[in-house]
């Protein structure tokens, strides 16, 4: 049973690797064609651009994985049938679920991996995507945002143009200081940016100071407020994907919108429930490559190839439509994950039962 069970996971692993890495570079190309013009008219180095290509890969690697094992889970088990090899098999007193059962554990283990992989290594890699293109393209970068205000319970509201995340600086900001409804102070700056240890330092600082209804005004090179500590990060999400944010900053603004905004909280939590479970499409379709019954007497692997991508198209439609039920509140956020996931797979169980009875 070792060996079959070998055979199995190195049969799938071999023909899924050779498929993502032929998708991934797929996608790789259409986005490299879809910059040529710049690429041409910007004299960019051949090494940037490949760099580029490079950082792109990671994103593009997940984005097939579930694809791509769909298609060898359903070119092994196939194989197998058209070859007759399912017979010998079968024979020597091996069950159809204990041939099956190192293809479900794989499923579980790649599903584990890929969700790692999606928080460590893809978010990071993807930050320095966007910095590259935006260096090499002119591109806005997916972490900078425009147009933002926060308040702090301290009793501060900040407004700035802009937030860079590359230099960590804010652009154009007005600084106000309130208390019991009045307004104490005012800071109109070019920039500020952010020193470990001094907070929030000003340049070119006009400070407003009201006292008893009159105002007092002075020039600052460098104005610094030890009270006024919002962190960076806050800029970065208010107006960016929770997709490319960081999870420690996504629960922290959920919570916010949770206390503030219902309406922004249910896009932003289903969002945020798709990127954490997004890798549990890998499981949901090798799953169903497993539960389907391949019972064709004609071209098995292609009919089986077309009936495992016709459940994949059903999973992923409803996966959208789940997704907009989601974003409107018509759904608790979490249930646009769960929901695709158990349809389809109830779904899959159901047209194996029907196939064997015919």
């Amino acid at each position: 049973m070792r060996i079959l069970s070998r055979y199995t996971i190195s049969s799938i692993l071999k023909v899924a690797t050779v498929t993502i890495m032929l998708f991934a570079l797929i996608l790789a190309a259409v986005e490299l064609f879809s910059k040529m013009d710049q690429i041409m008219n910007g004299d960019i180095p051949p090494l940037r651009i490949a760099e580029y290509i490079v950082l792109s890969l990671p994103q593009y690697l997940l984005m097939v994985a579930s694809i791509a094992f769909l298609f060898s889970v359903t070119y092994y088990l196939s194989t197998l049938l058209a070859n007759n090899e399912l017979i010998p098999i079968l024979n020597a007193g091996v069950s159809p679920w204990r041939l099956k059962a190192p293809i479900v554990v794989l499923a579980i283990v790649l599903t584990v991996l890929g969700s790692v992989y999606q928080e460590k290594a893809v978010i990071a890699i993807n930050a320095v995507h966007d910095e590259l293109e935006v260096e090499l393209f002119g591109s806005s970068s997916t972490r900078d945002t425009r147009n933002i205000v926060l308040s702090d319970p301290d009793g501060y509201l900040i407004y700035t143009q802009r937030f860079s995340e590359a230099s960590q600086a804010i652009y154009d900001p007005v600084l106000v200081q309130h208390a019991d409804g009045a307004i104490i102070a005012r800071i109109e700056a070019d920039r500020a940016h952010f020193e470990e240890g001094r907070g929030w330092v000003f340049e070119n600082a006009r400070v407003y100071h009201v006292t008893d209804g009159s105002v007092a005004s002075r020039y600052e090179a460098e104005y610094t407020d030890p009270a006024f500590d919002i962190e960076p990060r806050l800029f970065r999400s208010q107006n960016t994907s929770i997709e490319t944010m960081d999870r420690e900053t996504a629960v922290d603004y959920l919570a916010s919108l949770y206390a503030n905004d219902r309406v922004t909280w249910h896009e932003k939590a289903t969002d945020y429930y798709r990127r954490i479970f997004s890798p549990l499409a890998i499981f949901t379709l090798m799953f169903i490559s497993v539960s389907m019954n391949f019972s064709f007497r004609r071209n098995v692997l292609l009919f089986s190839v077309i009936q495992s991508l016709s459940i994949a198209v059903i999973y992923y439609v409803a996966d959208m439509v789940f997704s907009i039920m989601g974003h409107q509140g018509a759904v608790a956020p979490v249930m646009t994950v769960v929901l695709p996931i158990v349809l389809t797979i109830l779904l899959s169980l159901v047209l194996s039962i029907l196939g064997r009875k015919l």
